[in-house]
């Protein structure tokens, strides 16, 4: 008669060659071709065997989700943007450079060009174009937007006219989820297109609403800005908000003037010195 330990022990050669019977095959990985073999793993009294995972796969899965939700992002900032107002055929490329605009085109194309560095040494620092109709001011903020969306940066290009609307949309129907949506874009993206800025009725709501985007985008996520007015003009037109906007657009934004006449540039020299650094030729 066998013993009980020789029973428990043959038993246990019999759960183990079991195990090692059932054991899968090492497997390769996909990315740098090494050898995982599997592991034994115990699970609510019973064992199993586990995959290993390679650093490799992880960090492959990591990017992909990360990927994922970066085109989920730019999908919800082409969403948001005023696609119907953007100049189909605009580029910077094509823009014309007639006096009195050279250094809106030049500066245009240096903050496409360096935006990595523009953004590390003047952290929110956008542009605020101003002029006559009909100076390219549009043209020059299309052909930005397009620049920066092939370069895979988060822009979104939106007539002030067109934001205000959409706030007006969500009063009317109190869709605080699209509201939210709306808000993440203004707010997030990595750089934000006002056209036409004061081209809109000024009502103080409306003048509030442009206030708080500037606010909380300032000193971290550049806006881009055309308008007819310049600053002063724009600060007399808004009303009770204006002077509070004007200096908020002062402190985050090179302001430049496209007059068609004469090459009279920058307006606010607070910046004028490192811009300067940065960009030739400027007159």
């Amino acid at each position: 008669m066998k013993s009980l330990q020789q029973v428990l022990t043959q038993g246990e050669q019999s759960i183990t060659k079991s195990a090692e019977a059932s054991k899968p095959p090492a497997r390769a990985c996909p990315h740098c071709k090494k050898l995982l073999e599997p592991i034994q793993i115990v699970i609510l009294g019973q064992t199993r065997w586990g995959t290993v995972t390679c650093p490799c796969e992880t960090k492959a899965r990591e990017a992909l989700e990360k990927e994922k939700r970066r085109r989920e992002w730019l999908t919800l900032c082409h969403e948001f943007t005023s696609r119907d107002k953007l100049l189909p055929k605009a580029t910077l490329a094509n823009y014309e450079n007639r006096m009195g605009c050279t250094n809106a085109s030049k500066i245009a194309n240096n903050f496409v060009d360096t935006y990595i560095e523009w953004l590390s040494e003047r952290p929110g620092l956008g542009l605020y174009l101003n002029g006559p109709n009909g100076l390219g001011k549009t043209h020059l903020l299309t052909g930005i937007y397009k620049a920066l969306m092939r370069r895979n940066v988060s822009a979104v290009f939106m007539t002030t006219y067109h934001m205000f609307q959409r706030f007006k949309e969500v009063g009317k129907v109190n869709d605080y989820e699209y509201e939210k949506r709306l808000l993440k874009v203004l707010y997030g993206c990595e750089v934000l297109l006002l056209d036409d800025v004061g081209g809109e009725v000024p009502y103080d709501s409306r003048a509030e609403k442009l206030l708080d985007v500037i606010n909380v985008r300032s000193q971290k996520r550049p806006i881009i800005y055309s308008s007819n007015f310049t600053t002063g003009g724009l600060e007399q037109w808004m009303g009770n908000q204006g002077k509070r906007i004007a200096d908020r657009i002062l402190e985050n934004a090179i302001t430049i003037t496209l007059d068609g006449e004469s090459n009279r540039g920058l307006i606010n020299d607070e910046h004028h010195d490192w811009l300067a650094g940065r960009v030739k030729g400027l007159v």
